[in-house]
């Protein structure tokens, strides 16, 4: 929602340099459990691009360039700057992702913007993804707030469901010009 991810342009770079085919690297890394486990922290970036090496047959000399097309996958959602300010005038914002930490660290030099917010709850450091049983618990619980008085908005259905199972207001996000013009206050948030 703040920013675009475009795993494609990972998965082709990869396929220019490693012996595996497009189709394989697109099918093991978009379906593997691997990449659950880095997002819950269970495994390091460094273990990651460990594994990635090995798997991809990557050649050691060129494991700059795997990180870099790793993380180089974002861009900016069209609205994204002006609804975090927009946001900000209204109380607090905080960020949840389910991400790695190199991930993080790029957004943070590619798009500084993007996490000048109150908090950014990151699911590798929180040891569980969005989707999870308890991760929206915990997070009513740091807020110290009542569900029903946080917004929150994904591109998942499925984040939206678990956001909902736990009381709180959680709206699909289909881009920054649905969500405008923005509500005047909490109470046109509670009733929208």
């Amino acid at each position: 929602m703040l920013v675009d991810l475009h795993f494609d342009r990972f998965f082709n770079r990869c396929a220019e340099v490693s012996t595996r085919s497009l189709e394989e690297i697109r099918e093991r890394f978009a379906n593997t459990e691997y990449k659950e486990r880095v997002e819950r922290g269970e495994i390091t970036d460094k273990e990651l691009f460990a594994w990635m090496v090995d798997w991809l047959r990557w050649p050691p000399e060129r494991k700059s360039d795997l990180i870099f097309f790793w993380n180089d996958i974002f861009t900016e959602t069209k609205g994204a700057p002006e609804a975090i300010q927009m946001f900000k005038k209204r109380g607090p914002v905080w960020v949840l992702s389910d991400t790695v930490r190199s991930h993080i660290d790029f957004i943070r030099k590619q798009f500084p913007w993007a996490l000048d917010v109150d908090r950014v709850l990151t699911s590798y450091e929180r040891g569980m993804c969005k989707r999870e049983p308890g991760g929206f618990e915990s997070i009513i619980q740091e807020a110290q707030l009542l569900p029903e008085q946080i917004l929150f908005y994904d591109d998942l259905q499925i984040n939206i469901d678990a956001a909902k199972r736990a009381g709180i207001d959680a709206r699909l996000f289909t881009g920054w010009e649905n969500i405008f013009p923005f509500p005047r206050s909490m109470g046109e948030i509670q009733r929208g």
